[in-house]
């Protein structure tokens, strides 16, 4: 039960700071701001619902895709690595979008851009792929699924109460937490990069 507990433990800490569903409180203010309070509840709901479905997905049938194109661990971790580390320098380096032209805002946006690619973005589907890939214990699977609700979980509390959120925390405060969080993310992607790399070449990483 404890390494169930780990593999849980081990996905809310790598998918957390990427999925950042604090950084993603002014886009989704935006996107349902012309919505009543019942309405933008329901977006926040059925988009967390669909990032999991999203996740998980790739979580249980990532493998069988890799072994299908004949794709290692190793370039998947690389590759994936450098994706994350695209999300982490954006999140660092760039201010938080907080404005949503007129034609663009939609009525039904919990799928795309809400659960795609907002929450189950690139880098952590590639953070998925990784885990899905590292599993040395039937009960990681587990772990890694309850893991995945747990941040989906936190992310709907966050987003259904965005508009407390933003007005506690002001746009310069959340901008400040997602640099932090940018730069926990480029972290673990360059420890990505780095297993991929030792991987290849047959190489030990130590901690």
């Amino acid at each position: 039960m404890e390494h169930f507990f780990t593999s849980a433990a081990i996905a809310i800490a790598a998918l957390f700071p990427i999925v950042d569903p604090i950084g993603l409180v002014p886009v989704f203010h935006n996107l349902t701001r012309h919505l009543t309070v019942a309405e933008r509840r329901r977006q926040a709901l059925l988009g967390v619902i669909s990032a999991v479905a999203i996740l998980v997905a790739f979580l249980f049938f990532g493998r069988f895709v890799l072994d299908f194109f004949g794709i290692s661990l190793a370039a998947i971790e690389f590759v994936g690595g450098l994706v994350i580390a695209v999300v982490g320098w954006e999140m660092l380096t760039q201010p938080i979008a907080d404005e949503i032209d007129e034609d663009e805002r939609e009525d039904e946006v919990f799928f795309a851009p809400i659960a795609f690619p907002m929450l189950a973005g690139p880098g952590a589907l590639a953070v998925t792929l990784g885990l899905s890939n590292r599993h040395d214990n039937w009960l990681d699977y587990p772990g890694f699924v309850l893991g995945i609700i747990v941040v989906a979980a936190i992310a709907y509390v966050i987003l259904r109460n965005a508009d407390w959120v933003l007005e506690r925390m002001g746009p310069k405060a959340i901008d400040v937490t997602n640099r932090i969080l940018g730069l926990i993310v480029l972290a673990i992607a360059a420890e990505l990069v780095f297993n991929g790399i030792a991987d290849h070449f047959g190489l030990t990483v130590t901690d």
